[in-house]
C-alpha cells in the first residue's frame, strides 16, 4: 500500500463516524491537513489500530 492511499484510507476511517454532522466540511479539511503532515510510519500504525477495532455497520 502506498503512503497516499494509506493516508486516503486512514482520513476515511477518521471521517466515517462524523457523517452528517454540522460543521463536517471544515473538520475534514483540518483532518486532511493533520494526516497528510504525518510520517508514513505514524499513519500506518493508526491505520493498523483503527482497522483492528472497526466493526462495519456499526
Amino acid at each position: 500500500m502506498t503512503s497516499t492511499t494509506a493516508k486516503a484510507q486512514l482520513l476515511e476511517l477518521l471521517i466515517e463516524p462524523l457523517k452528517g454532522c454540522k460543521g463536517l466540511y471544515t473538520h475534514r479539511q483540518q483532518l486532511m491537513q493533520r494526516v497528510m503532515r504525518m510520517p508514513d510510519l505514524e499513519v500506518r500504525d493508526h491505520l493498523d489500530r483503527l482497522k483492528a477495532c472497526h466493526v462495519p455497520g456499526s
